[in-house]
């Protein structure tokens, strides 16, 4: 997936191999995707210097320029691109069999496509680049910081951190 960032400079979510990603796809006019804003902030804050990579694609029709300027006035400091929906789904609904979560993370994993029709849909990738878990709702530090710390081989307490 080639990832276009707000400061026009370009990546592959290949180059992240190595690294443990939080890939949220959220919009600037969805309520819940600006609700969680602030707990992905917290968590790249707190492991970005322990492998965990985030990355923010906003799924918005507007200019980079808006979404930019929503970014900074939010304070996220994690890059962020934008994608459409359309391209979206030609590149992750193929991708089948992926553990998910619905709802607000009381519900049971089920399986499923790798579809980002709904805002907003987080995935948690491992190291290798295989998709751990999907997230479909919005999600905060706490329900994603134990997985996130699994997955970068953090077995220390919480409390430490």
């Amino acid at each position: 997936m080639n990832l276009v960032f707000l400061d026009g400079s370009k990546s592959r979510l290949a180059d992240l191999k190595g690294q443990v990603v939080l890939l949220n796809f959220w919009a600037t006019w969805c309520p819940p995707c600006r609700q969680e804003l602030p707990h992905f902030e917290s968590l790249y804050q707190s492991y970005k210097d322990q492998g965990l990579a985030v990355i923010g694609v906003s799924m918005d029709q507007v200019g980079a320029d808006f979404v930019l300027n929503f970014t900074k006035e939010a304070g996220l400091t994690y890059p962020n691109a934008m994608a459409s929906f359309e391209d979206m789904e030609k590149i992750w609904s193929a991708i089948e069999s992926i553990p998910t979560v619905h709802g607000f993370g009381d519900e049971p994993t089920t399986l499923s496509t790798g579809s980002v029709l709904m805002m907003p849909t987080t995935f948690l990738i491992d190291r290798s680049g295989r998709i751990y878990r999907k997230h479909v709702g919005p999600r905060d530090r706490e329900t994603l910081e134990p997985d996130l710390r699994m997955l970068m081989g953090i077995t220390e307490s919480l409390t430490a951190s």
